[in-house]
């Protein structure tokens, strides 16, 4: 987490770097945080970090336990069901839209990102951007303002998940042969194909995520 510099409302500024921390995993999940360590750590006053903090929780990346204390949200088996339904709704309605009327040119932006993920196995954070942007560039190829802003608003938390689903190298090399898979039936103009390959990406990505949780539940129960 690092230094405030002035700009933009200082409260807007420790939303951002507070939520990058917990998206990176720097703040991790049921770490406790305090106002003044927060302050200290980003140089500025504990306002605009206490007002900070109301919008996470707000969000849903953290949680105030009266006379307890604050905590980084812990991600729960609910929580990654309920983004993953969200996500395949949205993933459903972009591809059925572009399916048949995405261009050559549109498919090898896609190419790229899928390239430059396999450029970046061993970087999980750059991999992850990644496969955000990949997912976000289809979304955005519906032309539809607001399935954009919602799937942003989804994005975050599908990429918190996303990192606890790559610690297995396996599920990186998965990933990417499923995003080709993907490519593919849109070359191929499959609906029907498109559909599941689509699903089974969705789909093992959340089975990844609740295998990651529970073994980290039996880890922390031996």
């Amino acid at each position: 987490m690092k230094k405030i510099e002035t700009g933009m409302a200082l409260r807007d500024i420790a939303f951002k770097e507070i939520k990058k921390s917990i998206l990176n995993y720097e703040l991790l999940p049921g770490q406790a945080i305090y106002e003044r360590e927060l302050s200290e750590k980003l140089g500025i006053s504990r306002t605009p970090v206490r007002e900070s903090l109301s919008l996470l929780e707000r969000e849903k990346w953290i949680i105030s336990k009266p006379r307890v204390g604050t905590f980084i949200k812990e991600i729960t088996e609910e929580d990654v069901i309920e983004v993953m339904e969200i996500r395949m709704i949205f993933d459903r309605f972009a591809l059925e839209k572009i399916c048949g009327t995405i261009t050559l040119e549109q498919i090898n932006v896609l190419e790229k990102y899928v390239k430059e993920q396999e450029n970046n196995r061993t970087d999980q954070q750059k991999f992850i951007e990644l496969d955000k942007e990949f997912h976000a560039q289809i979304v955005s190829l519906t032309k539809n303002e607001q399935i954009e802003k919602w799937f942003e608003e989804i994005g975050d938390k599908i990429r918190w998940f996303g990192l606890k689903a790559i610690t297995e190298k396996s599920r990186i090399e998965e990933t990417i042969s499923e995003h080709k898979e993907i490519i593919k039936a849109l070359k191929s103009q499959d609906i029907n194909q498109l559909l599941l390959a689509s699903n089974s990406h969705v789909e093992n990505t959340k089975k990844e995520v609740i295998n990651q949780l529970r073994s980290n539940l039996n880890e922390e129960n031996n």
